[in-house]
């Protein structure tokens, strides 16, 4: 946000479902109280279109949600999750100043119907969401997305042009439309819920996301110059991407999620079976953005920040001391070094080890750098 470009588009409306991260005392975003429920009810991907309807339609106006979608693409076969996180509210909450760490476990009865469909080592994942609006003016179309990594450098070359054909009410609407009518999605007005869904390209093309495969696919139906997707164990930095303005051969605008020391970034993996972990043997999606403060590089200076609350009373819980930006992220060890008191299902950890929720060593910041240039 450091870098950012403008405020979102829409306003917030009160009792959105993304929890701010003002509340005192939590080490981590918890954010899995609203998604402890996933799959269980019938529920509608909000695709941030214009003219919504259902319960809540003036809330999801120009508002989409976080969808994480995962994907086989040699078996043609996808899982799409709505994970009920809007784009409004997510934009501020996911890039506070304090440690904000959010935990998504993959495990619904779609998910275990879908595991027996794929290959791990082929599976690729994504996490976006869209305002599909048809308008030229800058910010009026815009979508949160993941991206593979190595690809970032390429993304500031994306025209307007370009993101409004892939990012359209022809391409990821359809995509999203046709998803909510299969698994526990439950229609098209139901928004204010969370389904899941699984689908196999033979049998439903329009909700398959697949590479190559129309409406929406991981590079916005051949569009973008980057992929979406990521390889399982893979972590991606999260960019908010909108037209700069009419002029359709014009670069977009390029917003990566950050506050003002680190930059957020998702990642997804499978816990080994004998992890130190609440989440062993489970697939995990997480978000993890570090707490930006200054940093003491002698003892004295280190015991006169001790003195001073950085965080005005928010005891946040951070990683413990890198020496790169990430932690190293060995995939399918999600270790806990240390434990506080479990908050209903989600335990806020005391300490985390190096081997945590880092991931894959992503290289510096000057390749973020890169994709903004």
């Amino acid at each position: 946000m450091r870098d950012s470009f403008h405020a979102p588009v829409s306003a917030f409306s009160q009792g959105h479902r993304l929890h701010p991260k003002s509340a005192r005392g939590l080490g981590q975003l918890l954010l899995l109280v609203a998604l402890m429920g996933i799959g269980q009810a019938q529920a509608t991907i909000s695709s941030g279109i214009s003219n919504p309807t259902g319960p809540n339609a003036t809330f999801y106006k120009g508002n989409g949600e976080l969808v994480f979608v995962a994907s086989d693409p040699v078996n043609q076969v996808s899982y799409t999750l709505d994970l009920g996180l809007d784009m409004n509210a997510f934009f501020i909450s996911a890039q506070q100043e304090t440690f904000t760490q959010l935990f998504i476990p993959i495990a619904d009865a779609q998910w275990a119907a879908f595991l027996p469909q794929i290959n791990a080592g082929d599976l690729r994942w994504t996490v976006f969401a869209s305002q599909a609006s048809g308008s030229t003016q800058a910010g009026l179309n815009r979508i949160f997305t993941t991206v593979q990594q190595g690809d970032e450098a390429n993304i500031a070359s994306l025209t307007n042009q370009k993101l409004s054909w892939g990012n359209s009410s022809a391409t990821v609407k359809v995509f999203i439309d046709a998803v909510n009518v299969t698994g526990t999605h439950g229609g098209s007005t139901n928004l204010p819920l969370n389904g899941s869904s699984v689908n196999v390209k033979a049998d439903k093309p329009a909700a398959y996301f697949g590479s190559n495969s129309a409406p929406w696919n991981d590079t916005m139906n051949g569009n973008a110059p980057f992929s979406m997707s990521n390889k399982l164990g893979d972590s991606s930095w999260f960019y908010y991407l909108t037209r700069s303005g009419i002029d359709q051969l014009g670069t977009i605008l390029v917003d990566e999620f950050d506050n003002m020391g680190h930059d957020g970034y998702w990642g997804f993996t499978k816990v080994a079976d004998d992890a130190n972990s609440p989440y062993k043997g489970q697939y995990l999606l997480s978000y993890t953005l570090e707490a930006s403060g200054p940093r003491a590089t002698t003892a004295a200076g280190q015991m006169r920040m001790n003195l001073t609350d950085y965080t005005a009373g928010f005891a946040a819980k951070a990683f413990s001391s890198t020496q790169i930006e990430f932690a190293g992220y060995r995939p399918g060890s999600l270790v806990l070094v240390g434990m506080a008191t479990p908050l209903a299902a989600v335990p806020e950890p005391a300490s985390w080890g190096l081997m945590g929720l880092g991931l894959l060593a992503l290289a510096g910041r000057a390749r973020r750098r890169a994709a903004q240039a």
